[in-house]
């Protein structure tokens, strides 16, 4: 899409797993436990964040999660709805992968208008600058960077002064 991430019906990541929900009508996935013979389908309501990590990073989700050439896109689906990642629905895509997201401390900047990546990671050099200054120990992903994501809390539609974006850096918890 226009900001880099995809943004509708399409072969991007953000379309891959809207279809997995059943944005765009019938939900491509199968849900758990349906009868032999039987796939029914289940749809599953839209959450917030959707969570954007460089290709660097290999990070684990309990969402539907699709990594590209140039990042890895999460949703994260309502903990109200599925206890376990067995429970949620199966999906029919093969890039789209149900994971669970393991426990860390992160601190995050928010920051408000389009959830861009050109934003993000001016965001994430100003988040990472305050950290420096505060002593925290990053946590780094293989390649030696800072393990980082970008959170997007509203739909495309919302009004930029009125979007809710974040930066989330992995750290150490202090002591």
């Amino acid at each position: 899409g226009s900001g880099g991430w995809g943004s509708g019906n399409d072969s991007s990541p953000f379309g891959a797993l809207a279809r997995y929900i059943g944005v765009f009508g019938n939900p491509q996935n199968v849900q758990s436990g349906s009868s032999f013979g039987v796939k029914a389908s289940e749809a599953i309501p839209m959450t917030a964040p959707v969570l954007v990590s460089p290709p660097s990073q290999k990070i684990a989700m309990t969402a539907p999660v699709l990594v590209s050439d140039t990042h890895t896109m999460a949703f994260v689906l309502p903990a109200s709805k599925y206890k376990a990642v067995e429970e949620a629905p199966k999906p029919t895509d093969p890039r789209v992968i149900v994971r669970l997201l393991p426990e860390r401390v992160q601190a995050a900047r928010t920051f408000s208008w389009n959830f861009t990546p050109h934003a993000a990671k001016a965001q994430l050099e100003l988040l990472l600058t305050d950290l420096a200054k505060d002593d925290w120990t990053l946590v780094k992903s293989p390649d030696g960077s800072a393990e980082w994501q970008a959170a997007g809390y509203n739909p495309p539609f919302a009004l930029p002064f009125l979007k809710r974006n974040e930066v989330l850096v992995s750290v150490l918890q202090k002591e």
